[in-house]
């Protein structure tokens, strides 16, 4: 059973064994996205990338900031003792779904649009994915990465061969609706893997408990920042495609987000190899007091992921060169200067990234959530210029623009922390 396997390996392995699922989830991710530009066209590439952008705005849109705490809070627990949070967790979240699907229906028949079965599998996936996030945070937070990503491979890439193969095979379903319906059919398998792997926990007197409505007001109360900050977050990944599609036309979406799935790998790379592994070093040597170890460390981390980051830009550049010769699809050639900034903006935000969890370890809280706030504040405004002046090409100077401000920005709050070497701890959070 896989939450065995993680007891039975050294913690080295377990996470080279993720770094592993996640490079077989974004190289499958990858090959998702030439199968649909070029079996698909630009118009179903831009729907594509659409419904990645919903999918992945509405966990913080409709998440309230509670994800923060429950992955907090499960640190240490049972499975048992944290499938109570996680039951509390969800009600909240199967609330906020259900008025959101009334909110959209009613929308639709207000403003005339009919509710065609692409809406419908979209708003399925949100409801899926939104689900699937609130139960991949608390296992990771439990110390079970590898079943946390597992999860993530099956429900979010280990059904893109077979729609392929099927697209390939019989032309007749090639077509965003399969795509999307392979999807969903994923997500449900993901959910029935983890129902599995969770028979042994014994989560079956959880379900006989009523819903702490005391725990979901207290968070409430105080989860308005982390709010602000995930949105803000996810707005930075996401809005600009959006703001693509009003301007521009679907077309242009599909060409957009292809590049932009390309370039993010990058940043979902360093993030796994190095980011995440960079917090809990962090945290300890800045709590311990000695400011200078902690400086060290942090330009430790700023160097190894500077040196991945680009290293993976030329890598991701070079292949897909090959690909797009090999694939025959040259027209995409011609956007290779929107490519090449949006590659430059992904090693930025890595950087940023860094910096993130920089801010955290120092527990600058409110800095943390000023940055992200003005960040999409920012990159909303640039990217509408940056597209009425230049079209595509200037989305990703806004793009890479933002990228350069935002990494300053944070390099200027780290440099405030540098200079408080020896000085005692401090916290800008509010608490």
């Amino acid at each position: 059973m896989i939450g065995a396997l993680t007891m039975q390996v050294p913690q080295k392995l377990v996470a080279f064994a993720n770094v592993l699922i996640r490079l077989a989830t974004l190289g499958l991710r990858f090959l998702l996205s030439f199968y649909v530009i070029k079996y698909l066209g630009y118009d179903a590439a831009g729907v594509y990338g659409l419904t990645v952008g919903v999918t992945g705005l509405a966990p913080a849109v409709i998440g309230w900031g509670l994800n923060y705490f429950v992955a907090r809070e499960v640190v240490g627990l049972s499975p048992a003792d944290a499938a109570i949070r996680v039951r509390n967790r969800l009600f909240v979240t199967i609330v906020s779904l259900s008025l959101a699907t009334v909110v959209a229906v009613l929308l639709s028949f207000y403003l005339h649009r009919s509710i065609t079965p692409l809406y419908a599998l979209i708003a399925v996936l949100v409801w899926l994915e939104t689900i699937g996030l609130d139960l991949h945070l608390p296992l990771i937070g439990l110390d079970k990465a590898i079943v946390a990503n597992v999860l993530v491979l099956l429900r979010s890439a280990a059904w893109i061969p077979f729609v392929i193969g099927l697209g390939l095979l019989f032309p007749q379903f090639r077509s965003i609706e399969t795509v999307l319906c392979a999807w969903i059919v994923s997500n449900v398998f993901a959910l029935v893997v983890l129902g599995i792997v969770a028979r042994k926990w014994k989560l079956g007197s959880v379900l006989s408990r009523d819903v702490d409505f005391d725990w979901i007001t207290n968070r409430l109360k105080k989860s308005w920042h982390i709010y602000v900050s995930d949105v803000s977050l996810v707005g930075l990944m996401y809005l600009d495609r959006y703001i693509v599609s009003f301007f521009l036309g679907l077309s242009a979406t599909g060409i957009y987000t292809f590049f932009w799935s390309l370039s993010n790998s990058l940043q979902t790379l360093v993030s796994t190899a190095v980011v995440q592994t960079a917090l809990p070093v962090l945290v300890a040597t800045y709590a311990s007091g000695n400011r200078e170890a902690w400086r060290e460390a942090l330009r430790v981390e700023f160097i190894k992921v500077v040196s991945i980051s680009t290293g993976a830009a030329v890598a991701i550049f070079a292949a897909s060169e090959v690909a797009l010769r090999y694939m025959a699809m040259e027209g995409l050639s011609e956007h290779r200067g929107l490519f090449l900034l949006l590659l430059a903006a992904a090693v930025l935000r890595s950087c940023s990234d860094l910096g993130n969890v920089g801010l955290l370890s120092t527990k600058k809280d409110a800095s943390y959530a000023a940055i992200n706030t003005i960040g999409v504040c920012l990159s909303t405004a640039m990217t509408c210029v940056g597209i009425v002046t230049y079209g595509l090409t200037g989305a990703g100077i806004a793009i890479f623009l933002t990228a350069v401000i935002l990494l300053l920005m944070r390099a200027w709050f780290l440099a405030g922390a540098f200079r408080s070497a020896g000085a005692s701890p401090s916290s800008d959070s509010g608490a």
